[in-house]
């Protein structure tokens, strides 16, 4: 695989439009406010907030957004792909997904996209590795997995809950009192069926959230620490640096102003 190039992009003054143009590399997309229509010949589809939406290589699209839901979308443009590394179309030019996880995907957009934009030393090496994770992600959303639905709707419940009070104490226990079941076989379903524990994900939505704080806000790392549940920063700057690969420093110092002005070289 070859990344051809990671991009953040944003209505401008309400504006974002891309005109009717074959694309030149495989693409896929997750949108995090807003609505982007997008067309496929005589086909149409919206992709949402938590939405994703993959196209291979020579797929010929227009899309534009709704001028009073400002669009915000990452995008990942890449080649040289077997088969079986890109999600299934069917009888469609696309492939549309409803992630399970879409907060945890959105962190790992996030992630590349400060990884490929920062240069770091191996950032290449690193960006391909987060990426083979998204495709293995929506390939396994697309799939339905080997889990019963009823797991399924479980974790999804689970996950909705901690989306909707991540800044608070959360304990395994007050998970499975939500869904009226033990902690035990909630902690079960949720890593059969996501790969990791409740409270794995809770630290991703909590530093994901942290993560965008620091780059679009004015607030210091302690105030975003605290109003994110940690009462000790120092095992925030753990957590950050664990699932980030630096400390919140390095974000707030450098990453910044390259995420304020996103670049604007092509788009999906």
């Amino acid at each position: 695989m070859r990344i051809c190039f990671i991009a953040f992009q944003q209505a401008v003054n309400g504006k974002w439009r891309v005109p009717l143009s074959p694309v030149k590399d495989n693409v896929i997309l997750l949108v995090i406010k807003g609505t982007a229509t997008y067309q496929f010949g005589d086909r149409t589809v919206k992709v949402g907030k938590g939405e994703a939406l993959y196209f291979p290589q020579g797929t010929v699209r227009s899309a534009e957004s709704d001028p009073s839901d400002p669009i915000q979308l990452y995008s990942a443009h890449f080649r040289d792909s077997s088969p079986d590394e890109l999600p299934p179309c069917g009888d469609e030019p696309y492939s549309f997904i409803q992630p399970l996880g879409s907060d945890y995907l959105k962190q790992r957009f996030s992630i590349l996209y400060e990884c490929w934009i920062g240069k770091m030393p191996s950032h290449e090496l690193i960006s391909r590795g987060i990426l083979y994770e998204i495709l293995g992600i929506v390939q396994r959303e697309l799939s339905g997995g080997s889990h019963s639905s009823s797991r399924r709707n479980l974790t999804s419940r689970i996950q909705q809950y901690i989306v909707q009070r991540y800044r608070e104490p959360l304990k395994l226990a007050d998970l499975a009192r939500a869904v009226d079941r033990t902690p035990t076989y909630v902690s079960t379903v949720f890593r059969e069926v996501t790969g990791r524990t409740p409270i794995e994900y809770m630290h991703e939505v909590r530093i994901a959230a942290a993560h965008e704080l620091l780059l679009t806000g004015d607030m210091t790392i302690g105030e975003i620490s605290e109003s994110l549940g940690y009462c000790d920063q120092t095992y925030f700057n753990y957590m950050y640096k664990k699932l980030v690969g630096h400390p919140p420093s390095h974000t707030l110092k450098i990453e910044r102003p390259q995420v304020v002005q996103p670049p604007k070289l092509r788009r999906p």
